[in-house]
């Protein structure tokens, strides 16, 4: 024991001294590296300043191979890396590295540019294990920038040098300070052993007394201390009684219930939550038979929950009631439980009885059945993003193969006889392929890539001007009741879009209502608060302005609730619905950053609950700006990736009287623009295309034709276009596919712009 106290002891002191000389290294190290990098950057700053100053004559005379030789001469230096000088765009007009020290310094022509500094003060800063200078080309202005770079490897060599000198020294010390503590600690410790001999015995002499030579100020501590071993053991038992005392507030203080019998399972005690629990006090239940106070209920009734307790006695092993359990209290509360319980053996290896430890999920469970729901909620919400943007792409391809479709049946139409059989074939193409583009324009409205012209409204107001049309739309049969809510919040929306909302929610009850029904259309202001626990899951709290429709039809089933929002899928018989209703619905509301409630109950009816945020400006009066002229004469670039469409765009635009230069992709477009001296009015370009899209081709054309108008066009908009940073709110724009006439009032709107 005493050698290895001494083994210890030195080996303390040993790493005590190692820690200081390595901490002294260090110091004197770190002193002279920093000695000596601030002499190498004041040289650095010298010398930096020199080179500009020379930079700056041979750039003013333009004598570039004499800066190249004087930059030479100055990279001859010891600890010269990298000497650059480079024009305030950095451009290179020398460079000048050496990678190795043994080596002469060379030119390097491969580096053309380098990144400079803004602004004209000098600058010093390390890099890596490089000391760097920036000093501006000062000629009555700023022409450019010297940059030189120094090594810092002796720096290093410095510090190791002196790490080594420190180790030298301080393997000395270490030998010294080892062998005169081995000398001092020794007297101590035959005290400290004569200590441990007194110790052992007094487990066996209660109340001796030891003698040790004094002197040691911890030595004669110890002693004491074991002199008084004696009472210490007699306060021991004291101490015992408190402890049982602290278990039994232990025992009232943790959150679980806790329930102790004897082995003829009479409660012998009950702590407070278990008194919570059972609602029986201590002092009631104290004698009391386990089964009369505790009522405990399997979730399954083919379980019976006293056989496991029972085990606990019989068997003398801790068992875990399988699953959740209810609890009764005398009140009549129910609490969800789970219960374990565990043998209570004295140290004789008796059984004295048993302990119920009852641990109440009540919160749990309902957070958990609330956690259910608002994943479900999210599940919802994650299919119809994903099946909307599957719809979103198909609609797309489908308008650029409609717009060559119906704008050359139009063409077509143009150079025959309106009352002959030709132009009536042609007119079903055109009615045919329109009808097409609806389902492509409510597909995009599903999947939030419609484009729209969303306006401050009162729904109160609008809502009230479509009452004879939605009248009209629902049948004499079917009453429908307008409730507007009072002092209503303004919604920014599309007026064509809530056109959309109500005539498809509005078909829908109908469809539903057999025979005479009632329909019923409200409104009202909602302030959702963050505490408010029945708010959907994605919906943030804040100002909404509710819309619902309900109605008193044959309602829906689960399953079917599951899919209304989904294109295409439809209950109603064949010819009678596309499936497109409900899920055009679904989609203008989310672009509108809107959500959607629906409530349905088969042979009561259903209610749909549209949330809109509300908006803080006034409202607008919902009218659109008339077009003054369809033709014109000026000069348009056509820029289409898309060969039948760009020849159709072509056809159309020359047979309004414009001239068309057409271009099949952006580069294209570029070489067309800058090859002539023609002046371009307005640019017409679709937005997604390969290389470039239109919005970065047109801030390109505007360097060379600033005058120039534009006019974007394509097959899906709004929020996939603005997402992908391609276009903003506020251009000109045109939705495929289009007809002459359509096309001729944007391009005309656009150039008046």
């Amino acid at each position: 024991m005493t050698s290895r106290l001494e083994v210890k002891i030195i080996v303390y002191l040993a790493l005590i001294l190692t820690l200081l000389i390595a901490v002294y290294g260090w110091w004197i190290g770190k002193r002279q590296t920093s000695v000596y990098i601030q002499t190498l950057s004041d040289n650095l700053r010298i010398l930096s300043r020199s080179d500009a100053d020379n930079a700056a004559h041979y750039m003013v005379i333009q004598e570039y191979a004499g800066l190249e030789a004087n930059m030479l001469d100055s990279a001859n230096l010891p600890e010269v890396v990298s000497i650059q000088v480079a024009e305030l765009d950095g451009h290179l007009l020398c460079n000048i590295e050496r990678p190795n020290r043994s080596e002469r310094p060379k030119l390097n022509y491969k580096v053309k540019t380098i990144t400079v500094p803004q602004g004209s003060l000098p600058i010093l800063k390390r890099e890596g294990n490089q000391l760097v200078s920036w000093a501006p080309i000062l000629a009555g202005e700023q022409l450019g920038w010297v940059k030189v770079s120094l090594s810092l490897d002796t720096a290093q060599r410095l510090v190791q040098a002196t790490w080594r000198s420190t180790l030298t020294i301080g393997a000395l010390w270490i030998m010294v300070g080892t062998i005169l503590m081995a000398l001092v600690v020794r007297p101590p410790l035959k005290a400290v052993r004569e200590l441990s001999r007194f110790a052992h015995e007094l487990q066996n002499r209660k109340g001796g007394q030891v003698s040790v030579p004094r002197g040691v100020f911890e030595i004669d501590m110890l002693a004491d201390a074991l002199n008084h071993s004696s009472g210490e053991l007699l306060r021991a038992e004291q101490r015992l009684i408190a402890e049982q005392e602290r278990l039994s507030v232990t025992l009232q203080s943790i959150g679980d219930g806790v329930i102790a019998t004897d082995i003829e399972s009479r409660i012998v005690l009950v702590n407070h939550v278990a008194e919570l629990m059972t609602g029986w006090t201590e002092s009631e239940a104290a004698g009391v038979s386990l089964d009369q106070v505790l009522c405990i209920e399997a979730n399954d009734p083919l379980r019976d929950v006293r056989e496991p307790l029972q085990a606990v006695l019989e068997q003398r092993r801790t068992v875990e009631l399988p699953g959740q359990h209810q609890v009764w209290s005398r009140e009549g509360v129910c609490r969800t439980v789970t219960v374990i319980g565990a043998p209570i053996i004295d140290s004789a290896g008796t059984l004295a009885g048993m302990v119920l430890v009852i641990r109440d999920l009540t919160e749990k469970a309902r957070m958990e059945a609330e956690k259910a729901r608002l994943a479900e909620q999210l599940l919802q919400s994650q299919k119809m993003e994903a099946v909307g943007q599957l719809a979103g792409g198909v609609a797309h391809d489908f308008n650029n193969m409609l717009g060559v479709i119906i704008g050359n049946a139009e063409l077509a139409m143009m150079g025959v006889e309106p009352t002959g059989k030709l132009h009536e074939r042609l007119q079903g193409i055109q009615d045919a392929a329109n009808r097409s583009a609806d389902i492509t324009r409510q597909l995009l409205a599903f999947s939030r890539q419609q484009h729209a012209e969303p306006k401050v409204l009162d729904l109160n107001e609008v809502i009230g001007n479509m009452l004879k049309m939605l009248h009209r739309l629902i049948g004499e049969d079917i009453d429908l009741a307008w409730s507007p809510g009072r002092d209503i919040w303004k919604v920014k929306l599309d007026p064509t879009q809530l056109d959309q909302i109500m005539a498809n929610l509005c078909v829908n009850a109908r469809d539903a209502i057999a025979g005479v029904g009632k329909l019923e259309i409200r409104t009202r202001n909602v302030d959702l608060s963050p505490e408010d626990g029945k708010r959907p899951v994605e919906m943030p709290p804040g100002e909404w302005v509710m819309l619902e429709v309900s109605d008193s039809g044959c309602g829906m089933r689960r399953e079917v609730l599951e899919r209304i929002f989904e294109p295409f899928y439809t209950t109603k018989e064949v010819g009678r619905g596309t499936g497109l209703g409900l899920a055009t619905v679904f989609g203008i509301v989310k672009q509108n950053y809107g959500y959607i409630e629906v409530q349905s109950e088969p042979g009561v009816g259903t209610s749909f609950r549209i949330y809109f945020p509300a908006a803080q400006e006034e409202a607008q009066e919902v009218k659109r700006r008339q077009v003054a002229a369809i033709r014109g004469n000026e000069t348009i670039l056509l820029v289409e990736d898309e060969p039948s469409i760009n020849a159709l765009a072509t056809t159309m635009l020359s047979e309004l009287g414009y001239r068309v230069l057409a271009a099949g992709s952006p580069e294209e477009a570029v070489k067309v623009a800058n090859g002539g001296k023609m002046k371009i009015d307005l640019l017409l370009t679709d937005i997604i295309m390969p290389g470039m899209n239109g919005r970065d081709l047109s801030e390109l054309l505007h360097q060379s034709h600033p005058d120039m108008k534009c006019l974007f066009m394509s097959g899906y908009t709004s929020d996939i276009i603005s997402q992908r940073g391609n276009i903003g709110q506020e251009v000109c724009f045109v939705q495929k596919p289009f007809t002459t006439q359509a096309l001729a009032a944007k391009v005309r709107e656009a150039l008046q712009a």
